[in-house]
């Protein structure tokens, strides 16, 4: 069985991996995707170990892993836009909206958010963050804990249960507290996949049941963000047809985060 140190140490490297596949190919939205997941889930470890560790550790790690997913948060949330941007053209063909300038607009839009992620002062700033996590994550002993297997067993329920209880208290049109639930469920579903050896009986579960959550989180979130995002551009442009076009995307995205209701609680996971 591997170790929580070689885990967390595998995970560091995915990083790496997935930072060189970046700068090869950025121009890839599902390149950026995966860098960010890399960063995102070795920092959800280092959450669900939070007790196991010093704070002081735990805060840097914490920290520093926020910072360097943050720097392709503009570029991933246009992305994610451009995808829904494309699926109401899709679902709306109409020869006369003019699509093709209009994605010309988004096309220059993240030609340029991606640039911004390549300048050597931001590629600097990712190293340094990255080059901290590495000697944060030499200096993390775990030899104190007697029995894994226990601990991440009784962690995951803890989790599980807390997930669950916020999740059936949940107001959707509360968009904070929505994105703070969406965070817990990842942090869960991150440790249920990367500790499953540890509880392989009741890691699978619990790790379906955090994506429910994550899922129907996340498609509020996402509509939520870009719904703002559309906003902005709209105020931005100064081409009449696709201020239109924004606008329109923008209601269908509040629309969405609007009319979304949770049809069970509990039994949903």
């Amino acid at each position: 069985m591997m170790s929580i140190t070689t885990i967390l140490q595998q995970q560091y490297h995915s990083i790496q991996t997935e930072q060189i596949r970046y700068q090869n190919n950025p121009y890839d939205p599902e390149r950026v995707h995966d860098l960010r997941v890399a960063i995102r889930t070795l920092r959800g470890l280092v959450k669900f170990l939070k007790r196991e560790m010093p704070q002081e550790t735990y805060e840097t790690l914490d920290r520093t892993l926020s910072n360097a997913a943050k720097i392709f948060s503009p570029l991933r949330n246009l992305d994610v836009l451009i995808v829904e941007a494309g699926a109401f053209a899709y679902a709306h063909p109409e020869g006369k909206a003019n699509y093709r300038d209009f994605f010309k607009m988004f096309d220059n839009k993240r030609h340029e958010e991606m640039q911004q992620t390549l300048v050597d002062s931001v590629q600097q700033e990712l190293t340094t963050d990255l080059d901290q996590v590495k000697a944060q994550l030499k200096t993390v002993n775990f030899n104190h804990v007697p029995d894994w297997t226990k601990l991440i067993a009784k962690e995951l329920k803890r989790r599980k249960h807390q997930l669950i209880k916020q999740y059936d208290h949940l107001d959707f049109q509360d968009y904070p507290r929505v994105h703070h639930v969406r965070k817990k469920a990842k942090t869960l579903r991150y440790s249920a996949t990367y500790f499953a050896e540890f509880v392989p009986k009741k890691a699978e579960k619990i790790r379906r049941q955090a994506k429910r959550v994550q899922d129907v989180c996340g498609s509020i979130t996402d509509a939520h963000v870009n719904y703002v995002a559309l906003n902005q551009l709209a105020s931005q442009t100064t081409d009449d047809n696709n201020k239109a076009l924004l606008l329109r995307i923008a209601r269908a995205q509040r629309e969405k985060f609007t009319a979304i209701k949770k049809s069970a609680k509990s039994n949903y996971l």
